[in-house]
């Protein structure tokens, strides 16, 4: 990962914080939350905007969806620890 380790990463994602990063050119930003008893996180795409999110991940409260995220083949079939080398973390 570029700009950060992917384990203060993953422990951002577990925490629900806000997450932004870059991946082949186009920005994602990505945050969970809890809604009526279940974790949710929400991957969206900013730049070039999509018009819904990427991926939505539902768990509980003690099965929190990072898990989920980091193994869903999102990027044209690879995995997010497939490509979090080539990932840049980005704060703004």
């Amino acid at each position: 990962m570029i700009n950060g380790s992917i384990n203060d990463f993953i422990e951002k994602l577990n925490y629900g914080d806000e997450v932004i990063f870059i991946y082949e050119c186009m920005k994602y930003f990505i945050q969970g939350y809890k809604y009526i008893g279940k974790f949710t996180l929400y991957l969206d795409r900013w730049e070039p905007p999509s018009n819904d999110y990427i991926w939505i991940g539902v768990g509980t409260d003690i099965d929190y969806p990072v898990s989920k995220f980091l193994t869903s083949p999102i990027w044209n079939g690879k995995k997010f620890m497939d490509i979090e080398s080539d990932v840049e973390w980005v704060d703004e």
